[in-house]
């Protein structure tokens, strides 16, 4: 209930005062009907992923991992969330080693894991906001309802920047993962929770 009147109030501050007038210059108005839709869509997606963000994180670390911070694979991947170096850099923990996390996870515990991916989905969110105003509520592939927790997971399953060229391709190009796991996957998987 709570939910719906935030987005009811959010959706009425989205309105301009003259969609409310007669409109006698159509370009008086800023926004479409389809941009004011779409502007709504966004929104509620936003509110959608903020209010399962914890929900979200945890069916990534399922999916990445069983949940278990101290799991590795041997492909370099470690921890909850199977970070690579690439992320452990841009998150902060780039002297976390593949090797020596092996030893001794506990030089990367489950907060700083945690941690971790607070920054990292922060990062690809950043990377990714001209893809979300864009795509948020489309849907590619004929099946795939796009969603900014659909688009994080799978900016962590294969970088945004492969993200960026599924969207632009249409779903053409959907690389997969060293386990099979295509960015179409985790798109469709993640798209609502």
């Amino acid at each position: 209930m709570k939910l719906k009147n935030i987005l009811i109030v959010l959706a009425a501050m989205l309105i301009p005062v003259t969609g409310f007038s007669p409109n006698v210059n159509p370009q008086a108005n800023p926004f479409t009907l389809a941009e004011m839709m779409h502007k709504q869509d966004i929104l509620q997606d936003l509110v959608q992923y903020r209010t399962h963000y914890k929900d979200f994180k945890k069916a990534l670390s399922l999916m990445e991992s069983t949940n278990d911070w101290r799991k590795y694979n041997p492909y370099g991947y470690i921890g909850k969330y199977q970070f690579g170096q690439d992320a452990l850099n841009a998150t902060g923990f780039g002297s976390i080693n593949f090797y020596d996390f092996i030893d001794n996870p506990a030089i990367f515990d489950e907060t700083q894991q945690e941690k971790a991916m607070d920054r990292l989905l922060k990062l690809n969110e950043q990377v990714l906001a001209p893809c979300i105003e864009k795509y948020v509520g489309h849907k590619l592939l004929d099946s795939i309802t796009i969603t900014r927790m659909g688009l994080l997971a799978a900016a962590h399953l294969g970088g945004p920047g492969n993200v960026k060229k599924f969207l632009q391709s249409e779903g053409l190009y959907n690389p997969k993962d060293r386990m099979g796991t295509r960015l179409s996957d985790y798109l469709s998987q993640f798209s609502s929770l």
